[in-house]
């Protein structure tokens, strides 16, 4: 009798003690908005597919794609950018994802605290624990750049990480990397600032790691979809070209939208961009003129509009 009680008693603690255990999980990530030209291990990719370790996820030109990891993370893929999914684990105290980007732009956005969160490219390991980052490779080198949160730059010297050699970015700044080393950080322009708050604006889906869910979501029109990319930020997150072009262009000032157009305005919208020019109804849109260039914002978009009252240069 005493036998068979310590026998049971001792499968009883060995039982306890396997529930109790966390075990580490794969975590699968899934397409949650795309546009043009995207492709998952050189096949077409879709609204809800699965992206798991070793895939490699591609944009084409005028293109983009959004991957969403659980409720950890989600990474814009700009147009022309490649990466590949080195490792996806769901862990008790946050998850561990790591991306190696060949070519191509990324935003990066670290929802779940605590989670290790890594880019990889050819001159650089960016490493995270919740916060937004842009991350820009070329044949050249790398480019982070960061608006809050901090990030551990690890340089990539001859393939291999110098981890005596790594910088810790401070929030506002940026850096680039190449195959002789880092260079010094320097300061987020204004713009590059508002834009990647504005980025921030990409969400996450609840519960799109889910079957469910994602059969759900396809079965409902397209204008009743959970907004994923908000239309105003879209050519943001899609091409640097726009960028590019703004800084090459003569600067247009508040003076000239106020010539222009005879007054100015400050137009919010519910996904919380800040817009300051001039206005114009087009139908269910409203075109936005400011001193970075017109954007279109659906009506329905605009949460708040007042005069503005600041200088005017």
């Amino acid at each position: 009798m005493k036998k068979a009680l310590y026998l049971m008693i001792t499968l009883m603690a060995a039982l306890a003690l396997t529930c109790g255990k966390q075990t580490d999980a794969p975590l699968t990530g899934r397409i949650t908005f795309m546009s043009g030209d995207v492709t998952i291990n050189g096949k077409d990719g879709a609204f809800g597919a699965a992206v798991t370790v070793g895939d490699t996820i591609a944009t084409g030109a005028k293109s983009l794609a959004v991957v969403q990891f659980g409720e950890t993370a989600v990474v814009n893929l700009k147009e022309n950018t490649q990466l590949k999914i080195d490792a996806l684990m769901a862990e008790k105290h946050g998850d561990t994802i790591t991306i190696h980007q060949k070519i191509g732009s990324t935003f990066n956005k670290i929802a779940r605290k605590g989670s290790k969160y890594s880019v990889h490219t050819p001159t650089s390991v960016a490493a995270v624990r919740g916060t937004n980052f842009l991350c820009s490779v070329t044949e050249k080198g790398s480019s982070i750049k960061l608006s809050t949160g901090r990030v551990k730059i690890i340089p990539v010297i001859k393939g291999e990480p110098e981890e005596a050699a790594a910088v810790v970015l401070d929030p506002g700044k940026k850096i680039d990397t190449a195959e002789s080393g880092v260079a010094a950080p320097s300061d987020l322009s204004e713009r590059e600032i508002r834009d990647m708050k504005a980025m921030d604006a990409i969400a996450l889906i609840p519960n799109i790691d889910r079957e469910e869910t994602v059969e759900e979501i396809k079965k409902q029109p397209e204008g009743e979809r959970p907004v994923v990319v908000p239309v105003e930020i879209i050519n943001m997150v899609q091409s640097d070209t726009a960028e590019e072009v703004r800084e090459k262009r003569a600067p247009i000032t508040l003076k000239n939208i106020l010539d222009r157009y005879g007054s100015l305005s400050v137009i919010t919208t519910t996904e919380g961009a800040v817009y300051t020019g001039a206005f114009a109804q087009e139908g269910d849109q409203m075109k936005i003129f400011t001193t970075e260039g017109t954007v279109k914002v659906p009506a329905s978009k605009i949460s708040n509009v007042t005069r503005y009252k600041g200088e005017v240069k």
